[in-house]
């Protein structure tokens, strides 16, 4: 009995592919495992201080499993998932402060200072030297409108970009679907649900564009 070659390279597709979810499927047991071990030992400095040494000591223990430009500063209770699968790129002198959750992927520029209890969610990207208040939540996730039976319909995510230099007060919630331009001031307490213009200063519950703010190289031309 003869097998055609399109059956034989069927069947080894199927195989490979069935492979894969297994791989996958021990990958998420192991990362369950070992991930929360990770955290263990990073909360095993339980000393709640602003002395940096410490905060790098925890960031020499998180550096083998998040791409780094440099070690991060991690304060106290810093919530990661899945750090065996590397989801996370920081750059140079990140600063992430106490009780902050950071879900992946998600990407971090330079010279980035987090603020304690941030929230950030999966697919942020986050520019170079941004200041990040407290209390401020980056929302990706949100679901479609559903019927009158259930408006909570299907799940999707929506990418969330901030650009470089960008200063977000505390107490703000970013909405998925956002891009804040470069240079931008988001003030305290706002809701950003719509894209930001550069060196924008917004303020507001739903956050509106209050004036422009004037570039360095406005102001160099004016001196």
């Amino acid at each position: 009995m003869s097998i055609s070659i399109n059956g034989i390279i069927t069947h080894i597709v199927t195989y490979y592919s069935y492979l894969l979810k297994i791989c996958k499927y021990i990958t998420i047991a192991v990362d369950g495992i070992i991930t929360p071990l990770i955290l263990l030992m990073t909360r095993l400095m339980f000393i709640d201080t602003s002395l940096r040494p410490v905060w790098k000591i925890r960031g020499l223990i998180l550096f083998p499993f998040i791409k780094c430009a440099s070690v991060p500063y991690i304060g106290k209770n810093v919530y990661f998932i899945e750090l065996l699968t590397r989801k996370y790129i920081f750059g140079k002198n990140v600063h992430i402060s106490n009780f902050c959750k950071l879900i992946g992927p998600i990407e971090i520029g330079d010279n980035v200072s987090m603020s304690n209890n941030v929230e950030i969610r999966h697919h942020t990207v986050i520019g170079n030297n941004v200041g990040i208040g407290p209390n401020t939540l980056f929302i990706t996730d949100t679901h479609e409108l559903g019927n009158e039976k259930k408006r909570v319909g299907k799940h999707v995510t929506k990418k969330i970009i901030i650009g470089d230099g960008c200063w977000i007060g505390a107490n703000v919630i970013i909405l998925g679907g956002v891009t804040i331009g470069a240079g931008s001031v988001i003030a305290a307490g706002s809701v950003v649900a719509t894209n930001i213009k550069p060196n924008s200063f917004v303020v507001g519950d739903r956050a509106k564009e209050i004036r422009t703010l004037r570039s360095m190289n406005s102001l160099r031309r004016s001196q």
